[in-house]
């Protein structure tokens, strides 16, 4: 009963893209460009990812960046169809088919990247938008995923009403508001053969360092990243509290003011005089603006991916700790051959 009432609450899904199909070059050029623009805490590398559709299977083939330094007369929209243009000369895949954006420690999420991707989705629905952490792939661990606006944020976006009451017809939440797409990295059969080859090159004692605790700065940094949100997501909190406080304050006063013209009306009629006339009360008592709780959504989704990515990184070093330990211990055939050589001495 509990998974019917599950499945009957749970939230639409798009089924417009479950996979996206990225090159090798492409993830090369993202990478490229995302170390050397976007390595900083401040500057943020952008750019246009080209492909084609085919089914439900999005296959990205190119990419280009976003120019860092812009002038005042820099149009993008021209820059973007110039550059596919000239792509088109050369025969290339050139129909526009998301962005993507570097980040640091996974710290993507905001209302400026969901209205860009809303903008995206609503000119182009099958766009997709492909996130990189360059910190952590120098860690060691490649960081790419794809996401998409969950159809409950796209139909919140197009009504433009973010207030507690619109969230909740839309029936959308922190956890519907956007979706990972499964991302799979396609090479040639001669890229394959040729990274074969590579890994017969390397050392034997290169990349076996499977022990290694290198992910603790990386957790260290989410745990940073993840008590600054929860800390934004309380001051927030705190404003909408004292928002419906004043409500109730106010629906009192309302009350009030209601009761004392009646009781006023009442003593007029005994005294044979007119009853007081009509008033607008919502002239006296101006409504309260509601603040908007996108913002809040938001901070909560962010708090809930570095939690998930917590998780991930303590389990790993809490298995690399066991085994370390496990390894350190010695066997029990090494006991006994240093009991028998205690012996002799």
């Amino acid at each position: 009963m509990a998974n019917r009432n599950r499945r009957a609450n749970a939230p639409d899904v798009d089924n417009t893209i479950d996979l996206v199909q990225v090159d090798g070059l492409v993830v090369a050029k993202i990478i490229k460009h995302c170390h050397e623009e976007g390595s900083s805490a401040v500057d943020v590398a952008q750019g246009v990812l080209l492909g084609l559709v085919a089914d439900t299977r999005l296959e990205v083939t190119n990419c280009f960046p976003f120019p860092k330094n812009l002038d005042e007369n820099f149009d993008e929209e021209d820059y973007q169809m110039e550059m596919m243009r000239h792509l088109r000369k050369v025969n290339v895949d050139h129909l526009h088919v998301g962005w993507y954006q570097s980040t640091q420690q996974g710290a993507f999420l905001s209302t400026q990247f969901l209205e860009s991707q809303f903008t995206y989705q609503t000119s182009i629905e099958e766009s997709v938008v492909l996130i990189y952490d360059p910190l952590k792939t120098k860690r060691g661990f490649l960081h790419l995923k794809a996401y998409r606006l969950t159809p409950q944020a796209v139909a919140l976006y197009k009504d433009n009403d973010f207030g507690a009451d619109a969230i909740k017809t839309h029936h959308l939440s922190f956890e519907s508001l956007y979706q990972e797409i499964r991302l799979v990295i396609h090479n040639s059969h001669l890229v394959n053969a040729l990274l074969c080859e590579l890994s017969e090159m390397v050392p034997s004692y290169e990349g076996s360092q499977y022990l290694d605790l290198g992910t603790a700065s990386v957790l260290e940094k989410h745990l940073r990243s993840l008590t600054d949100n929860v800390d934004e997501l309380l001051q927030d909190t705190n404003k909408f509290n004292i928002y419906q406080r004043q409500v109730v304050k106010q629906q009192q006063e309302k009350q009030k003011y209601v009761q004392k013209r009646n009781l006023e009306n009442t003593a007029r009629q005994a005294r044979g005089e007119a009853p007081l006339p009509d008033e607008d009360i919502t002239k006296v008592f101006k409504p309260i603006p509601v603040p908007p709780r996108l913002e809040p959504m938001v901070l909560s989704a962010q708090i809930a991916a570095h939690c998930q990515q917590v998780s991930l990184f303590c389990s790993q070093a809490l298995g690399k700790l066991f085994l370390s330990e496990a390894l350190q211990q010695p066997q029990p055939s090494q006991q006994t051959v240093l009991k028998g050589s205690s012996k002799t001495v």
